[in-house]
């Protein structure tokens, strides 16, 4: 069994309450929203545009496990995302509020 540690972003709640519908999401062909290997909670997946599905509710380690969660429906603290959300994004989240 292999174990390695990493450091997380601690104190990064993109949730402004506990009420959220969130579905699993592959991350395996988003390198490019990576750094160092690390997708951060609060990316707009797959791309911050009118393409966009969802927000990245915690970091995806790609080399570890790809596989990520995305909130479809809820309030999300703009100010806790890596980058903010873009008209069109905002657009295409119908059901997220941004707060």
């Amino acid at each position: 069994m292999k174990f390695e540690t990493h450091a997380t972003t601690t104190g990064v709640t993109i949730l402004a309450n506990d009420h959220y519908t969130a579905k699993p999401y592959d991350c395996t062909a988003l390198t490019s929203l990576a750094t160092d290997g690390v997708i951060p909670a609060g990316t707009i997946i797959p791309a911050n545009g009118a393409t966009a599905e969802g927000v990245l509710l915690s970091d995806v380690y790609l080399s570890d496990n790809p596989n990520g969660t995305i909130v479809t429906h809820g309030t999300i603290r703009k100010n806790k995302l890596p980058a903010a959300p873009d008209a069109a994004a905002i657009t295409a989240l119908k059901l997220i509020q941004f707060v």
